[in-house]
């Protein structure tokens, strides 16, 4: 049997004995409560279903336990509107366990399991003690039998893994030693080449400093040959230079003299007319 009760907003299929967890309720541990609130129940005389609740139906339960629940977190989000609130919560619980179910008219209650008589108990232990120690005495030989082969295996096994272990070693030796020749005559050869590069790059030096040597060389007596040429040029062109300024003011100086002659003269007649 069992009933559909209501309680902190929630509803809940409960039977006598069920232990479940509801929202806080008061009292102390240990407290009866009778949760009124009932909307069905189901028996064996049937289901009777509550217009919302059933007629005179309760169903008492016992507070094992006043605890609160895991944390959770609550966030609230507004978009656009800058609401960011992040919140935790940890509901207050109460533990409660069912003790029965009833109305008017029936009662429903915990089954209570018929307990054996004390000498009936005592009398099967006796006769399931009697029962092992006879299939323990039983079984030693066999047990033995089988611990015995065991141990032989697993000294077989232990011998074949040593003899195993030692051929590793040996082969482990023997990889060891071949790695070191490898290693060295690697060395060997890498040093050797070494030694042909370095004097290889010796010698291409060598010629390159002499080639930009003889370039140097070269580009120097270049130069200095169209410096040389360049100052002729230059010299050549002042002079020349020289002789036409000295060949204009040689012209001016002429000229100057030729006009002030003629000046003189040109006073001269006109003085002579004057007289006459």
């Amino acid at each position: 049997m069992y009933a559909v009760v209501r309680t902190g907003g929630k509803q809940y299929r409960v039977s006598p004995g069920d232990i479940l967890e509801v929202e806080k309720l008061a009292g102390d541990v240990g407290d009866s409560i009778v949760l009124e609130d009932v909307l069905m129940v189901a028996g064996e005389e049937g289901i009777e279903i509550g217009q919302p609740n059933v007629a005179g139906a309760s169903v008492t339960a016992r507070i094992t336990g006043q605890h609160r629940g895991e944390k959770i977190l609550v966030f609230r989000y507004r978009p656009k509107k800058r609401v960011r609130v992040r919140r935790g919560h940890r509901q207050y619980l109460t533990r409660l366990q069912i003790d029965k179910i009833s109305g008017d008219g029936f009662e429903y209650g915990e089954e209570e399991k018929e307990e054996a008589p004390a000498a009936e108990i005592v009398e099967a232990v006796a006769a399931e003690a009697a029962v092992a120690a006879v299939a323990e005495t039983s079984s030693i030989a066999e047990a033995e039998e089988t611990v015995e082969a065991e141990v032989e295996e697993e000294a077989d096994i232990v011998d074949r893994a040593v003899e195993a272990v030692e051929d590793t070693v040996a082969k482990a030796g023997d990889a060891v030693e071949a790695v070191g020749d490898a290693a060295s005559e690697a060395v060997d050869a890498v040093g050797e080449v070494a030694s042909d590069a370095v004097e290889a790059v010796s010698d291409k030096a060598g010629d390159a400093v002499e080639a930009v040597g003889d370039l140097a060389e070269d580009a120097v007596e270049a130069v200095s040959d169209a410096a040389s040429d360049a100052v002729e040029a230059v010299g050549d062109l002042a002079e020349d230079a020289v002789d036409a300024v000295t060949k204009n003011l040689k012209g001016l100086v002429g000229r100057g003299r030729k006009d002030d002659d003629e000046a003189d003269a040109d006073n001269a007649e006109d003085n002579e007319k004057k007289e006459e």
